[in-house]
């Protein structure tokens, strides 16, 4: 099983750190899947409902504001100005 890490940060810091095997991410034209190895990519988003699956299984759901997503080198970052869980 192939894994990535997977942050979430809003202005008040990292509020998401952790090793995911698969995310679907909300962005402007729909939603991205993200797998380990996922070529660079750069996109804004509207905000919406991200959800993950953890390395060990445990999948969650988060709410997330408006901002934008980066991926490169099995690492995604999710910078955001508001955040809640599920």
């Amino acid at each position: 099983m192939s894994i990535y890490q997977l942050t979430i940060i809003t202005p008040e810091g990292r509020v998401y750190t952790g090793n995911v095997v698969h995310a679907r991410i909300p962005a402007e034209d729909g939603y991205v899947g993200v797998l380990a190895g996922h070529a660079p990519y750069v996109t804004s988003s509207p905000g919406g409902s991200m959800e993950i699956e953890e390395k060990d299984g445990a999948k969650m759901k988060f709410e997330l504001g408006p901002g934008f997503f980066t991926v490169e080198n099995n690492r995604a970052d999710f910078f955001t100005q508001s955040f809640s869980t599920h």
